[in-house]
């Protein structure tokens, strides 16, 4: 049996056919294009791609997406120009009057979210502030992943991992359900309705089922499933699905995802810088700590040093370049830092003498490691945990051939790792949703494997300078 996979990411669209069979998901097609500007050209790309891999011969559709990037739609249900992508920076003013208007911390203590410039509900007030007619157009609220399953079923849907990022979705008490609406005083303070954004489809059920007449080469009927939010869906494909496990996600972004037993301190969680959700079963809670900029540091470093082609090499280099308590690192703030002591000012420096380029390569990848390193220590304190204890598994590009950047984060700590094999652990975890979810398969585990690289008490030096570096010390 045959699902297929899509992925909208910040920076590709993935879509992949999958045969899933017992406890085995084999990736049988797979394309990708970067992710377009306009949501009509979003929906035209997840077109041609679902064209490529065949996706006729699909049982269930799952469609996962990166978070809090969306658009507008009109009346008619089509996107009103650009996505509204997801930045730290967007709506700040209008986060911080939120804040001041209703309490950041009655806001976090509702929703899990911290008031910020990415979250939608700033977005929001800054449309209505600042681009009237586009806001005079806006019928609706689609995000990335919302706006594909609208396409394909007719239905605005969305899940809670995606509407949780929001901050115009109230976060349920331990042991609730997720609600399955938007929250109507929450968004009043910006001027809409519930009416207006998805719905939010319970844990375990379809979004709907493709129209009539079939889209796409999809097969009308086919059961569709809005799988979440990109990273917690990875961190589920993993198998991170019960307290205590963690996932490290790493894309253009970098989440770390960690399944807890007790809810912590809704106030130590904001001051932190991280994210208080449901996991994709919506059955527990999870701390969620990220960086905006990881994947996109090794990317804005390959333009320093002649593309990725002239990268390659050094990384390799870097790899194996011995450290000590000395050697240099970077500060991996390209537009501020999330977690944990969340400082929009925070910017990319280096911090000690890189002599050559081999050494500045091994600095990238070592503040990748510490800022990773500083985020699972924080969360596992956060949640009354031994940072050291237990595995870690990491998915997305740092794992790729058991490349440096992967290396570096092994030899960093806090925990040991374990690499999902799966580059497309998003997409594939989406298809592997979809089958569960229409009853077509069981949820199975994608496959990981110790990373041989053992622990270098270097990092313990290196992390301690890290953080007072980032923390403006000397």
């Amino acid at each position: 049996m045959r699902t297929l996979g899509l992925d909208v990411g910040t920076t590709n669209v993935k879509a992949v056919l999958v045969e899933v069979a017992g406890r085995r998901a084999t990736v049988v097609a797979q394309a990708s294009a970067p992710t377009p500007a306009g949501g009509v050209a979003l929906l035209q790309t997840v077109a041609r791609l679902v064209g490529e891999v065949g996706a006729d011969a699909a049982a269930a559709v799952g469609v996962a997406s990166m978070a809090e990037t969306g658009v507008p739609l009109d009346d008619d249900g089509v996107p009103v120009g650009d996505l509204v992508r997801w930045d730290p920076s967007r709506a700040r003013d209008h986060a911080s009057a939120l804040a001041a208007t209703h309490g950041a911390d009655a806001l976090f203590a509702a929703t899990g979210v911290r008031p910020s410039g990415k979250a939608p509900l700033a977005v929001w007030a800054q449309l209505r502030a600042e681009d009237p007619d586009r806001w005079a157009a806006m019928a609706r609220w689609a995000g990335a992943a919302d706006l594909v399953v609208l396409a394909l079923t007719g239905r605005l849907a969305t899940d809670h991992t995606l509407a949780g990022r929001t901050m115009a979705y109230r976060l349920p008490g331990p042991g609730e359900p997720v609600p399955e609406t938007f929250d109507a005083d929450l968004l009043a303070a910006v001027g809409l309705r519930p009416e207006q954004l998805p719905d939010v489809v319970a844990p375990g059920e379809a979004a709907g089922r493709v129209r009539a007449g079939g889209i796409w080469g999809l097969r009308a009927g086919t059961p569709v499933v809005v799988a979440g939010h990109d990273h917690p869906v990875g961190a589920w494909a993993a198998g991170v699905r019960a307290p205590g496990d963690v996932a490290d996600s790493v894309g253009t972004a970098e989440s770390v995802v960690r399944v807890l037993a007790a809810r912590p301190a809704p106030a130590e969680v904001a001051a932190a810088g991280m994210s208080l959700v449901r996991t994709i079963e919506g059955r527990y809670e999870a701390l969620v700590a990220g960086s905006a900029t990881a994947g996109a540091v090794l990317a804005w470093w390959a333009e320093r040093v002649g593309g990725f082609p002239a990268l390659a090499p050094l990384l390799d280099d870097a790899a194996v370049r011995p450290r000590d308590a000395g050697s240099p690192f970077l500060l991996p703030y390209l537009r501020g830092r999330q977690a944990p002591s969340p400082d929009p000012r925070a910017r990319a420096v280096v911090v000690g003498p890189a002599h050559d380029d081999v050494e500045a390569t091994a600095a990238v990848l070592d503040g990748l490691a510490l800022q990773a390193r500083w985020m699972l220590t924080a969360q596992a304190q956060l949640a009354g945990a031994d940072p050291a204890a237990g595995q870690v598994h990491v998915l997305g590009s740092a794992t790729a051939g058991g490349s440096a950047w992967l290396r570096a984060k092994a030899a960093a700590g806090p925990a040991t790792l374990r690499a999902v094999g799966e580059r497309e652990a998003v997409a594939v975890g989406a298809a592997v949703l979809a089958a569960h979810r229409a009853g077509l398969g069981e949820p199975l585990v994608l496959a990981s494997d110790p990373v041989a690289v053992d622990r270098d008490s270097v990092y313990d030096a290196l992390h301690a300078r890290f953080v007072t570096a980032a923390l403006g010390g000397a």
